[in-house]
C-alpha cells in the first residue's frame, strides 16, 4: 500500500518549433540523460534521424524502425520485419553512416539496449520458427545470441507475447507478458522471478518502468499511468501519459518518454515517489 503522495511531472523536449516544419510523423524516440534525444521522423516525404536537434538523412528506408542509443557516438536502428536472413539491425554513427548490421529475425515487438547487449522481443512467437520462437533474445553487438528465453530457462511460464519490455538494474530485464503480470530475468545466471501482482498490468500495458520496489505502467486504452509496489495487488492512478509511451531504464532521471504519431510534441515524464527504495 502506498502511503505518501506520488507526483507525475512532464517536460517537453521536442515540438513543432524545434521541428521547423508543420507536417511530420514521429516513428520512434529514445532518451538518455548522458546522450540526449534521438528521433526517427518522416517529414517532407523523407526519413530522418534527428539527434539533439540535428537532422540527418536516414541510412535505411524502412518507414517505422526502432531507434535506440548504443553509446554517445552510435545509434541502433531496428527494422520490425525481415525477409529471409537479410540484416534488420543496424548500427549507425552520428553522421548517419551504417557501421554494422546483423539479422535478428522477423516480427520484432520491442528493443531495449543495456551494457549487456541488445534485448529483442517478438510478437506471435508461438506461431513462428527460429529466433522469433524464442520470444525474447539477448544479442551482442555483432548479432550473436547470448540468451534465449525458451532455450536457456529450464523452468519458465509460457509468456505467449511480451506486452512491455524495460531495462532493469545491472544486466537484468523486466517484461510484462500476456500471461503473467511481471517477470524479471537475469541472463548470466539464467534465473527468472515471476510476480503475480499487480494483475492490472495484464489489462493492456504497453509501457512500464521499474524503480526500486515499484512498478509504474501505462494502460494503452485509457493512457492512465499507475503506481504499485511490486507484488502488491492495488495499483494507484497517478495521471495520464498521452500518445505512444515507453518506459526508460533505472539509470535515467525520467521514467517515460511519450509522443503522438503525427506532429505534436515529445515529452519526458518523471515520477516523484519517496517510498521507492523503502519497504512500507
Amino acid at each position: 500500500m502506498i502511503k505518501t503522495p506520488i507526483h507525475l511531472m512532464e517536460e517537453v523536449v521536442f515540438s513543432k518549433k524545434d521541428a521547423g516544419v508543420e507536417d511530420y510523423s514521429i516513428c520512434d524516440a529514445d532518451w538518455r540523460d548522458q546522450y540526449g534525444l534521438a528521433l526517427y521522423i518522416l517529414a517532407k516525404r523523407k526519413r530522418w534521424l534527428v539527434v539533439n536537434g540535428k537532422w540527418i538523412p536516414s541510412p535505411i528506408t524502412n518507414a517505422s524502425p526502432f531507434i535506440r542509443w548504443l553509446d554517445r557516438d552510435r545509434l541502433l536502428l531496428v527494422q520490425r520485419r525481415s525477409r529471409g536472413h537479410e540484416p534488420n539491425v543496424h548500427i549507425a554513427n552520428r553522421d548517419g553512416e551504417i557501421v554494422g548490421s546483423f539479422h535478428a529475425g522477423d516480427a520484432i515487438e520491442d528493443v531495449v539496449v543495456g551494457p549487456e547487449g541488445i534485448w529483442i522481443s517478438y510478437y506471435y512467437g508461438t506461431l513462428r520458427k527460429g529466433l522469433p520462437a524464442e520470444k525474447l533474445v539477448l544479442f551482442d553487438l555483432k548479432g550473436t545470441p547470448l540468451f534465449k528465453y525458451e532455450s536457456d530457462l529450464p523452468t519458465k511460464p509460457d509468456i505467449l507475447e511480451v506486452l512491455a519490455l524495460v531495462k532493469g538494474e545491472e544486466s537484468s530485464i523486466w517484461m510484462v507478458p500476456l500471461t503473467k503480470p511481471l517477470v524479471k530475468i537475469v541472463p548470466e545466471t539464467k534465473s527468472i522471478i515471476v510476480h503475480e501482482d499487480p494483475k492490472l498490468l495484464n489489462a493492456g500495458t504497453f509501457a512500464a518502468s521499474i524503480r526500486g520496489d515499484f512498478v509504474y505502467f501505462v494502460l494503452e486504452d485509457t493512457q492512465w499511468a499507475y503506481a504499485c509496489r511490486i507484488g502488491e495487488e492495488l495499483a494507484q492512478p497517478i495521471g495520464k501519459i498521452e500518445g505512444l509511451s515507453r518506459g526508460l531504464g533505472p539509470c535515467e532521471s525520467y521514467n517515460f518518454i511519450a509522443y503522438p504519431k503525427t506532429g505534436g510534441v515529445v515529452k519526458l515524464y518523471r515520477i516523484q515517489n519517496k517510498e521507492e527504495y523503502f519497504l512500507a
